[in-house]
């Protein structure tokens, strides 16, 4: 689950599920749903809560929750952790990697921190706006990439 904003100051909550279908792992888009007003822990959680009960989801069949460490999101009383804990009390709770590597990269030699520092600024420069994100898309389409978008 992660709760960002985009280039035009939207805040949107994304949630992807990762789940066994027969005996194969997939991942697929859950919810991708605008937060209108607030986006305090309490707010993200009806969003997930309102899309459960739509979909006649159930909390008991959720094991883990992989989340950046935000306040809304980790809060123990009144972030998404603490009111899902309250339904759900069994989930497991784990930290984003991509938000790991943030944090692990704080120590890091000062020549490794240069190279990070260059990738956020491509990354970046890239998500600015959308001809520089149809560029980079064109471009990796030209070089056959598997992958054609950033995260």
């Amino acid at each position: 689950m992660d709760e960002s904003t985009d280039v035009s100051d939207l805040s949107i909550l994304l949630v992807i599920a990762r789940y066994l279908n027969v005996n194969d792992l997939e991942e697929n888009f859950l919810l991708c749903y605008p937060l209108t007003k607030r986006c305090t822990g309490e707010d993200i959680f009806n969003a997930i809560q309102g899309y459960f009960c739509e979909n006649e989801m159930d909390w008991a069949k959720c094991c883990g929750v992989c989340t950046d460490g935000g306040k809304s999101m980790s809060g123990c009383y009144k972030g998404l952790r603490g009111r899902t804990k309250i339904v759900a009390p069994h989930i497991s709770w784990s930290y984003c990697c991509i938000h790991r590597q943030s944090l692990a990269a704080k120590p890091l030699p000062d020549s490794l921190k240069e190279v990070l520092n260059q990738s956020f600024k491509f990354v970046n420069f890239i998500k600015a706006n959308s001809t520089n994100t149809r560029l980079f898309k064109s471009l990796c389409g030209d070089m056959e990439s598997l992958h054609t978008m950033l995260l």
